[in-house]
């Protein structure tokens, strides 16, 4: 249909007994111009033969191998063609004014992005996430994360990035910086994307009303590897890359002393070796870093001051501060 504005694009991994609960609630929507993609990464289970069988209208395409989150999210990227794309995880289902409200984000030219607020589905008045902030000392938070949601819809529009659970773009800003990066599969490649729109001067914005309830980690375990390796080495790949020279070498002594507090907090939690070679890791990804960096020059439409001025300067009091009962995020 010529008339579409948005195509969800849902990464689906064994996700068969969430799909039901988020078909309903797409079916449900007062803004109904858009197609559902779903993207499935491999699953063993039989999440495609369900969706075949059940919602013949929903475009399914199957990886031949598993991608990882970014490289099926970017499968479906590159396979949209309406004005707007939409990421949704799998293990959420979505209010009815979920897709009007986060289209009616877009009131000016320059946002390139928008962010659910996502609450928790097994407790709707607390908030996963009201978009991503990312401070000068590499790390990423989600604002809001398990708070009231009556505080939430009180903060501030401006985010630096969209939560890849729920993450609305303009279609032509995404592919002009790149898609996703599919060398992060999964972790901060959401907030790695944020920035490269930022520093072609689109704003990522908070649409309170489009409300979304995710069913939290069901993907990967929160004291897993993969998800304490990943987020060490992709929060220090986009702290390299992604941040601008001057930030950088600013607030270098404060990265090594972010870094210590975390690597500490870490090992408590029973994660440090993870962690560690998370970061090790990035040792062979310099290469991967300067590549970036190059690109993110060419892509460049603002000055790097505009970029540092929607980093949170205030890090201790966003991860050490406010977090003092679970440690530095």
């Amino acid at each position: 249909m010529d008339d579409l504005l948005a195509t969800v694009i849902i990464p689906n991994y064994n996700g068969r007994r969430f799909l039901p609960e988020l078909m309903a609630s797409l079916a449900g929507q007062t803004e109904r111009r858009f197609s559902i993609l779903v993207v499935d990464d491999a699953s063993r289970d039989d999440s495609v033969a369900y969706l075949r069988a059940k919602h013949p209208d929903v475009v399914v395409q199957v990886n031949a191998t598993n991608l990882g989150f970014a490289g099926t999210c970017n499968v479906g990227l590159r396979a949209a063609t309406t004005p707007f794309v939409v990421l949704l995880n799998n293990d959420t289902r979505v209010d009815s004014h979920w897709m009007a409200e986060g289209l009616a984000a877009f009131d000016e030219p320059n946002i390139g992005a928008a962010a659910s607020l996502t609450l928790l589905a097994g407790e709707p008045d607390r908030v996963d996430t009201a978009g991503d902030v990312y401070s000068v000392v590499g790390g990423a938070v989600k604002r809001g994360h398990l708070g009231q949601r009556a505080d939430a819809e009180r903060l501030g529009r401006e985010i630096v990035s969209p939560s890849g659970v729920s993450a609305f773009y303009r279609r032509e800003a995404v592919v002009e910086a790149g898609f996703l990066d599919e060398g992060f599969e999964s972790y901060y490649e959401d907030v790695d994307l944020g920035l490269r729109l930022a520093a072609m001067g689109y704003r990522c914005v908070l649409a309170p009303r489009s409300i979304c309830y995710h069913h939290l980690s069901s993907s990967y375990s929160p004291k897993g590897w993969r998800y304490h390796y990943n987020s060490a080495r992709n929060a220090e790949i986009v702290w390299w890359a992604d941040v601008p020279r001057a930030t950088r070498w600013r607030y270098l002594p404060a990265h090594l002393a972010f870094l210590m507090l975390q690597a500490g907090h870490k090992i408590v939690q029973g994660a440090g070796p993870a962690y560690v070679c998370g970061k090790c890791a990035v040792l062979g990804r310099i290469g991967h870093i300067a590549r970036k960096r190059r690109e993110l020059a060419r892509i460049r439409r603002v000055p790097d001051s505009e970029i540092a001025g929607r980093l949170e300067c205030d890090w201790w009091g966003l991860h050490v501060r406010s977090r003092s009962r679970g440690g530095p995020a």
